[in-house]
C-alpha cells in the first residue's frame, strides 16, 4: 500500500466498519489493534519508499488473514470495502 502506518491507523475504522474492534493489526512489530478473538488480523510493515521524480511514496506491506469460520463471499465483501476506503488516487 502507498501509505505510512499512521495513515492506515487513521483509516482502518471507516475501512472496517462493524469488523474493526474484532480485529487486530500488527505493523512494524507493534501491536496497535488487539482483539481477543480476532476476525481479522492484520500484519504489515514498512518499507522502503518510491521515488519518483520528486514524489516520495510510502510502502507499507500487509498481509490480511480472516477467520477460519469466514465464508469467501464474507472475505471478499470485507476486502471490497476495505479497497474502497484504503484507495488514493488523483486527477
Amino acid at each position: 500500500m502507498g501509505c505510512t502506518p499512521e495513515d492506515l491507523v487513521r483509516w482502518l475504522p471507516q475501512a472496517l466498519g462493524d469488523l474493526y474492534p474484532n480485529s487486530t493489526v500488527v505493523l512494524d512489530g507493534n501491536i496497535l489493534l488487539s482483539a481477543k478473538i480476532p476476525e481479522l488480523q492484520i500484519e504489515g510493515r514498512s518499507k522502503p519508499s518510491r521515488k519518483i521524480a520528486l514524489l516520495d511514496i510510502p510502502v507499507l506491506d500487509l498481509r490480511l488473514k480472516f477467520a477460519e469460520n469466514w465464508t469467501a463471499i464474507q472475505c471478499e465483501t470485507a476486502l471490497k470495502r476495505f479497497d474502497l476506503y484504503t484507495r488514493r488516487g488523483g486527477g
